[in-house]
């Protein structure tokens, strides 16, 4: 690639990462982290945010190898036409999939607090088409928009955590691992956690935009990083609001930890609704980078340039999955089987490429 071409910066990188993870899946990780592992739930996020790290730096470092391609384009030569095909479309399928969760996790939202009474089909289908359109973009124009985005819903998200310490109780993080509260049995729902990491394969579809490639692990790593950090304080600050039993019970704890804060505290009335407007910005960035990269994987898979005519092509596959996903139960266990193809992409897949690459001898770097 050209270097004209490059025009993504590595801080452009981290915040795409950040963009993609940090979306729906913070709304209810403290729940299932919490009925996973109790009042040390937060050190289940924690210890999770930390092999992801560890995937993070595979994945970067299999990335800088190839700094020329994407991951749709390598890994056939890795592992065989035959595997590297299966490979990709397990790739695209995870990303695609994320898409209709997002669009449903949306429309929950603005069902619950800004349009009670709209329609199923106008807020999923504008919002969706807001999404195809801004998925055309260039690349540098997503990043763009992502970088305002989700440093606008970070700092609101912050800003709610800080203002509810008011009502943190330490107490409500003891005792530590206790053998009464941990429930490692419940696969669904710590499997179910792993939702809200799986940003990485980001890095080995935008590395051909870098403009310095050989940065590349340290932007990932630095957003896996911030990524552990946010979710892990989110997590422990939850906990010592409501206690974890409560906390377990709660669906939607972020807007329940926004409405607990005194509005004399922070000035506002309904700091949930500004929870809410903030989190649909994430959520935005979320889809938007989806829809972007299943459109370029599946224009390389294809070596078609007009990737716009597969995300315009997939929108209403994309409407209609999201139609099926009725309330909270139905989505949270289409994210768990979404959790389960990026464990295989994650665990399995980037560690064997990266293996393979050094194997093969392929770019040294």
């Amino acid at each position: 690639m050209s270097g004209n071409e490059r025009f993504l910066s590595s801080r452009q990188i981290t915040l795409l990462i950040l963009g993609f993870a940090i979306g729906g899946g913070i709304l209810t990780l403290p729940s299932l982290a919490a009925e996973v592992l109790g009042a040390s739930g937060w050190l289940l996020v924690l210890a999770l945010g930390l092999l992801y790290m560890g995937s993070a730096w595979i994945a970067a470092r299999l990335a800088a190898k190839f700094p020329e391609e994407t991951i749709i384009e390598y890994s056939p030569r890795l592992l065989g036409k035959g595997f590297g095909l299966l490979f990709n479309l397990v790739f695209i399928v995870h990303l695609f999939l994320v898409i209709p969760v997002n669009i449903r996790i949306l429309q929950e939202l603005v069902n619950i607090s800004l349009l009670p009474g709209a329609p199923v089909w106008f807020v999923s289908g504008s919002y969706l088409l807001v999404l195809a359109y801004g998925a055309t973009r260039p690349v540098d124009q997503i990043a763009q928009v992502n970088e305002l985005l989700i440093e606008i819903a970070l700092l609101i998200g912050l800003f709610v955590a800080l203002t509810a310490f008011q009502h943190f109780e330490p107490l409500h993080l003891r005792p530590l691992l206790s053998r009464d509260q941990i429930n490692l049995d419940k696969i669904e729902q710590l499997i179910g956690m792993t939702f809200s990491f799986g940003s990485i394969p980001v890095v080995n579809m935008v590395v051909p935009y870098i403009r310095q490639p050989w940065q590349v692990t340290k932007a990932t790593l630095k957003a896996s990083l911030v990524i552990t950090m946010v979710y892990s304080f989110f997590t422990a600050t939850t906990i010592g609001v409501f206690g974890y039993k409560e906390t377990i019970e709660l669906s939607w704890v972020a807007l329940e930890l926004a409405k607990s804060v005194n509005a004399q505290a922070v000035i506002l009335e309904r700091l949930d609704l500004v929870l809410i407007v903030s989190w649909i910005s994430a959520l935005f960035t979320t889809g938007l980078i989806a829809c972007y990269l299943v459109g370029a994987a599946l224009g390389r898979l294809f070596r078609v340039r007009k990737e716009a005519a597969f995300i315009w092509g997939l929108a209403p596959v994309a409407y209609y999955l999201s139609t099926k996903l009725k309330n909270y139960f139905v989505w949270s266990q289409a994210s768990f089987y979404v959790a389960v193809l990026s464990l295989v992409i994650t665990f399995l897949g980037y560690p064997l490429l990266y293996l393979l690459s050094l194997v093969k001898g392929k770019h040294r770097v």
